[in-house]
């Protein structure tokens, strides 16, 4: 009960917020126009997804959004209520807390860590392409911030059962190239975006799905890829 009156605070502080900014906005002409302009952009940007100019206004379009409502006395206002809300919630939190004392024993000396770096890591900025480079093989797992993602995994030897790959991204494309005799399965997140499987195209907005090769359940070998991407196109592709 106490944590659905505290969830129920939070809910209700939120939604106090956006109105709060929205009827401060509405008094302001050069927020109301501001607004406009950057719907615009996101629209245009909507409609080239995939490209450079699409990409460009899209973060022009959220980048002016964002430092209208940041800007607006209510969002400081309600930001400095979250914050004393927080601390003292800390507070009271610290002062419940129970000291657990945990019995621990020597590591056996003959226990060892191994790492290793992977072959494919994570890029901020800019494009990454893995395409004819051979590689040892590693489940994939990493994250990339503006620029599109190639990996052909017909260059490496992927092992019997199932192997793992995930991308996560805010903006930019991802494309898999697959080896024709491997299985895959794929649970995509998006935004919005297009998603192209067996040469068919299907645009997406705000959903998450999943897909089957035809040779998934028959194949030795199978791959289950995982991506996210805020803004973009996955194109996965059986070569």
């Amino acid at each position: 009960m106490k944590k659905l009156f505290e969830h129920t605070s939070l809910s209700w502080i939120i939604i106090v917020a956006i109105i709060g900014i929205l009827f401060e906005i509405s008094f302001r002409t050069d927020s109301l126009f501001g607004l406009a302009f950057a719907a615009i952009l996101i629209y245009f940007a909507n409609k080239k997804s995939g490209t450079t100019t699409g990409m460009i206004c899209l973060i022009v379009g959220i980048s002016i959004a964002v430092i209208i409502v940041i800007s607006t006395f209510f969002f400081k206002f309600i930001l400095f209520c979250l914050l004393i809300f927080y601390f003292f919630k800390y507070r009271k939190k610290k002062k419940l807390a129970k000291t657990i004392k945990v019995e621990t024993i020597e590591p056996l000396s003959e226990r060892k860590m191994y790492r290793k770096q992977p072959f494919i890591t994570n890029k901020l900025f800019g494009s990454q392409k893995v395409v004819n480079h051979v590689f040892e093989w590693d489940d994939i797992n990493i994250q990339t911030g503006i620029g599109d993602t190639v990996i052909d995994l017909s260059m490496t030897m992927l092992p019997l059962g199932e192997s793992i790959v995930i991308v996560r991204g805010l903006i930019g494309n991802i494309q898999l190239l697959i080896p024709y005799d491997v299985g895959y399965s794929i649970n995509h997140s998006t935004f919005t975006g297009n998603i192209k499987l067996h040469g068919k195209q299907e645009k997406l907005l705000n959903q998450n799905i999943i897909c089957y090769s035809d040779n998934f359940n028959d194949a030795t070998r199978k791959v289950k890829i995982i991506t996210s991407i805020s803004f973009g196109d996955i194109e996965v592709k059986h070569i």
